[in-house]
């Protein structure tokens, strides 16, 4: 399966891609990865980023999300669909004390009560009945350094400036780290305007499990901001969507919800077959 550009592909202008993924990106952390809070500062290493992210063992991690993409026009609010999201991730410890990273995303743009895939979708806006593009992107490969910084290779930047980042904070037992994502992709063809997005991401796990290095149980809540998707047909409408959603990390595809296991076995072409040997780390 080839690599695919991740957001020109969630832009939707075509469901697979032969292209590559994210554009490079810097990822970093608060005061040189010291967890800040209402308790005293504790160190905060790129291994305990990816104990709350995915994992650090070289297993397959899974975060799912489940949410509501909805529509903003003037003082006008509807809900327009479901995303139900999976990104597929590895990470293997560089002999620089690093990561290499490996990624895979695959997402179902659903109906709001049955979260039955949508094949089309007729836009409450404009009444215009259009192709809903499926999402496949990747594999992304990309290195987390020591220094909580996200590198990845000229080759796979789809060629927009892009910001990614990790903000960390607790409260007594709390932690939460916050990833947000920020780019706009240039217009994809004449008369349709550019995609852009601020995505975050906030993992939600126990400090005292942390840093004691017991398991953890991470919980996902995704709030995004968007333009248009250029497969809506938006062309002339002034406004935005959000999403917001709910998910998990999780280490095995048999913990993911019952909708995204049917998903997959109607619609996911064998992706979640063979997890290890999809997420291939770069030699």
């Amino acid at each position: 399966m080839g690599s695919v550009n991740r957001r020109a592909a969630l832009a939707g202008m075509v469901g697979v891609f032969g292209a590559t993924a994210l554009p490079a990106t810097q990822t970093a952390l608060p005061e040189k990865g010291r967890l800040k809070g209402h308790l005293e500062d504790a160190p905060f290493s790129v291994t305990d980023l990816l104990r709350v992210i995915g994992r650090s063992d070289g297993a397959v991690a899974i975060r799912w999300t489940d949410g509501v993409l909805t529509g903003h026009v003037d003082a006008k609010s509807v809900p327009l669909c479901r995303v139900l999201s999976q990104i597929f991730s590895r990470h293997r410890l560089r002999a620089d004390g690093g990561f290499d990273t490996v990624v895979f995303e695959l997402a179902y743009f659903t109906d709001l009560d049955r979260r039955e895939l949508l094949e089309t979708w007729t836009n409450p806006f404009t009444g215009k009945t259009v192709a809903v593009p499926k999402t496949m992107l990747g594999p992304t490969p990309y290195v987390i350094t020591p220094a909580l910084q996200a590198v990845r290779e000229p080759r796979y930047s789809g060629g927009a400036p892009f910001t990614h980042r990790f903000l960390v904070e607790s409260a007594q037992d709390d932690l939460w780290v916050t990833e947000s994502l920020d780019s706009v992709m240039p217009a994809p063809a004449p008369g349709i305007p550019p995609f852009g997005f601020h995505e975050n991401f906030t993992y939600r796990t126990s400090r005292t499990a942390l840093h004691e290095h017991r398991p953890l149980d991470t919980l996902v809540q995704k709030h995004n901001v968007l333009s248009w998707r250029p497969w809506m047909m938006m062309q002339g409408v002034s406004g935005i969507t959000t999403t917001r959603a709910y998910g998990r990390v999780i280490d095995d595809v048999a913990r993911l919800p019952d909708a995204f296991q049917r998903l997959n076995a109607q619609h996911g072409q064998g992706v979640t077959d063979d997890l290890q040997g999809l997420l291939q780390f770069d030699a």
